[in-house]
């Protein structure tokens, strides 16, 4: 899927291409979860006290059956350079993965997450964790990946397509409301509470 790069409807130098992630881009997809829950800024970079969580979350991520997979997520590109991506999944595979996910979590860091909510069920697919690099935020690469998971949805059976939205951040759900998403309930995970929005696709 290539689209032209858009800023303020103008065009601008570049094309955005959205591809399968592969094992490589695991350090990457590592970067965009942790910005996903606030441990990071996807831009900046990364603190001496994160290093060793990321690295076992770098390790998570070259696994095929974790929530945070390679195969669960896709990259954008803009010259050959990943610039953001979407990490998804089908909701029925949700309990089993995160199952083994927290479990490699607590074990490499000592964190239960097993308090949490679960986030998402069958008959959904669940937007995890996406992220856009500082310098290409603007330019509609969210949009775009989170169009090319819905896309996906509708056309592998599923009926809707859920994610989180942070209850402190009301600029980032109008843009969600923007897209078709409406509320469907409140969901308390790491540590705090989140509204969970969904689209009928």
């Amino acid at each position: 899927m290539d689209t032209r790069l858009r800023d303020a409807g103008r065009e601008t130098l570049g094309y955005v291409s959205i591809r399968d992630a592969l094992r490589e881009d695991a350090p990457f997809i590592a970067r965009v979860v942790l910005a996903g829950i606030d441990m990071l800024d996807i831009g900046e970079p990364l603190p001496e006290e994160q290093k060793p969580i990321f690295a076992h979350l770098v390790d998570i991520c070259r696994m095929e059956d974790t929530l945070y997979s390679y195969r669960n997520t896709r990259i954008a590109e803009v010259e050959g350079n990943p610039v953001g991506a979407l990490v998804a999944y089908d909701g029925a595979k949700y309990a089993e993965m995160r199952a083994k996910t927290f479990g490699l979590v607590q074990q490499t860091s000592g964190m239960d997450l097993n308090k949490n909510a679960m986030e998402t069920g069958a008959g959904e697919f669940y937007l995890d964790s996406m992220a856009i690099l500082p310098e290409f935020q603007g330019r509609e690469i969210g949009k775009q990946l989170m169009l090319d998971r819905m896309e996906w949805a509708r056309n592998n059976g599923f009926a809707s397509v859920t994610l989180l939205v942070d209850k402190d951040k009301p600029r980032l759900r109008k843009y969600y409301e923007s897209l078709g998403f409406g509320f469907k309930e409140e969901i308390f995970v790491f540590g705090a509470w989140y509204d969970k929005i969904l689209k009928n696709v």
